[in-house]
């Protein structure tokens, strides 16, 4: 696997990224989008299988996440993280490794980085193959209920960067036990969610819902189908409302929220690495 790399911006963060090859010709290439508390370290498996495969895999950690800089957790809109993707594709630019593929590039996004991803296809849907996902965060499991939603827009006002818990542990994650106890322990892991996020994370899901239509890229997703994190029910109606006409969405019985550190991970890893080389070479 190569070394973590890193971007500097005027006036941004400063961002960790990553890309890995196959040892041949790539057949596709895509750029990973990691999840809320998350970091691209956790899905050092996923690219192996992956570039096995014939992908280039480019990955990065988001802003407050990982090895990145930035306030842990903490956005005031979803296109903070947007702009941090398009800034790892403009950087991927000048790699041999990623321009190598002749067709455009494929998103991947799980659970927020669905999200990201989501908004990203609409902004820009001629620069890429497909988008692919896992438990995408359309829908929030947990209601809100309407005396802590109206609380909440007070205390935004006064404190964005408020904390409170998300109420999350690894058992909540995955069934692998020995993953979940990682997952607790993990030094960049942070167990919040700030009051800012949690509004901008609202707005993005209400955009990326109400323009599915718009959407024409391929579209494959992997859903949990006990997942406590994600309200699956959302991610159904994003399907159903997606303009695409080739889209395909798969729910995984039993499974909780990180499909691809289940026990069985390698069964949708290489379910979604089939649909990516078929959409780069269409």
């Amino acid at each position: 696997m190569s070394s973590v790399r890193f971007l500097d911006r005027p006036g941004e963060p400063r961002l960790s990224w990553r890309l890995d090859g196959p040892s041949g010709a790539p057949a596709a290439r895509v750029l990973l989008i990691h999840g809320y508390a998350d970091h691209l370290g956790r899905f050092d498996h996923v690219a192996q299988l992956w570039t096995e495969r014939g992908l280039a895999v480019a990955r990065f950690d988001l802003r407050g996440h990982g090895q990145s800089e930035g306030s842990r957790g903490h956005v005031t809109s979803v296109d903070e993280y947007v702009g941090d993707a398009l800034a790892v594709l403009s950087a991927l630019d000048g790699e041999t490794a990623w321009n190598d593929v002749g067709s455009r590039p494929v998103l991947f996004g799980h659970s927020l980085g669905a999200l990201i991803a989501g908004k990203i296809a609409l902004g820009a849907p001629g620069k890429f193959a497909g988008f692919a996902s896992t438990s995408p965060f359309f829908g929030v499991k947990r209601r809100v209920h309407p005396f802590e939603y109206f609380a909440g827009r007070t205390i935004l006002k006064v404190f964005p960067k408020f904390r409170q818990s998300s109420r999350l542990k690894g058992t909540d994650m995955t069934h692998d036990e020995k993953i979940a106890k990682n997952y607790d322990r993990d030094p960049y892991h942070f167990g919040h969610v700030t009051m800012g996020f949690f509004f901008a994370t609202l707005a993005a899901q209400s955009e990326v819902l109400e323009r599915a239509n718009e959407l024409r890229l391929p579209l494959f997703c992997i859903a949990a189908g006990d997942d406590r994190v994600v309200d699956v029910t959302t991610t159904e109606q994003f399907f159903e409302r997606a303009g695409s006409t080739e889209k395909e969405l798969e729910i995984r019985p039993g499974a909780f929220h990180e499909l691809l550190n289940e026990p069985d991970w390698r069964t949708p890893a290489t379910s979604l690495a089939e649909r990516m080389v078929r959409w780069s070479a269409a």
